[in-house]
């Protein structure tokens, strides 16, 4: 397994310094910004070699609706195209669909069917568009808190079945498996849609550290029985502001000892 750190592109410098292999940036900040501050952020990637941006989370902003009545897509699939072009620059090959409340149905709209018609929809349409630059994109299952549709892992990997795309695929993030009550036997049952994975300490959303007293070992057993070998990002708060290339180091120890790797 690899395993990267969601940060921002100054504390990717710290990521990297802590022994990560890659960084997980923000595609909604990167497909945004003006294309003088991409360029800044581009050349800041750079600078750090083989240490790239492997991935992207926070896909959509809020204001895009994907599904309820009528849903326009064409702004939409503009917005990822330009993301998918800038992401590509700096090494992204995964691309997280989490967007709770872009796909969430709206209020006065309780038709699921028609909810998962215009998600199939809009991700087929989406994974065309990331195809040319050899990105994936994976479907994260979020917490009954955050959206009312597709919250468990079956439940992403059934619509990435009905997508029939190769690069669009599913993600297990151990923090929403633990808020759902989910059962860790969901990752191997589903292994042959998982992409990408995330994690964070399910009391706190905080980087896995051994102090926190959370079991762990459910999800990588399940990732070993599985036999996945791609990305772990950590997606919890880091104490940035004092010294958190030691705290980054400890939980990657940490993680990789979950594992069962070497952290050599």
């Amino acid at each position: 397994m690899r395993f990267g750190v969601c940060c921002s592109v100054d504390q990717a410098v710290a990521v990297q310094q802590a022994g990560f292999d890659y960084a997980e940036l923000p595609f909604r900040d990167w497909a945004s910004q003006s294309e003088a501050d991409f360029q800044e952020n581009r050349a800041k990637i750079g600078a750090l070699g083989d240490f790239r941006a492997e991935a992207m989370n926070v896909m959509l902003p809020a204001s895009a609706r994907l599904t309820g009545r009528n849903p326009v897509f064409a702004p939409v699939l503009e917005f990822l195209e330009k993301g998918f072009c800038r992401a590509s620059a700096v090494g992204t090959k995964i691309v997280v669909f989490g967007s709770g409340a872009s796909r969430s149905l709206p209020e006065g709209f309780a038709d699921r069917a028609a909810a998962y018609d215009q998600l199939e929809e809009f991700l087929r349409l989406a994974g065309k568009r990331a195809e040319p630059y050899g990105i994936h994109i994976v479907i994260e299952p979020l917490s009954f808190r955050e959206t009312n549709i597709v919250n468990l892992i079956p439940e992403a990997a059934y619509l990435a079945g009905r997508v029939g795309r190769e690069n669009v695929r599913c993600l297990a993030d151990y923090f929403h498996v633990a808020a759902n009550r989910e059962s860790c036997g969901d990752v191997v049952a589903c292994a042959g849609w998982i992409k990408h994975c995330h994690i964070a300490c399910p009391r706190g959303r905080a980087i896995p550290l051994p102090e926190d007293g959370w079991d762990y070992a459910p999800f990588f057993d399940a990732l070993k029985t599985s036999g996945y070998d791609c990305r772990v990002s950590v997606e919890g708060s880091v104490p940035w502001e004092d010294r958190p290339e030691k705290t980054l180091a400890e939980s990657l120890r940490y993680m990789k000892a979950c594992a069962g790797q070497s952290c050599s």
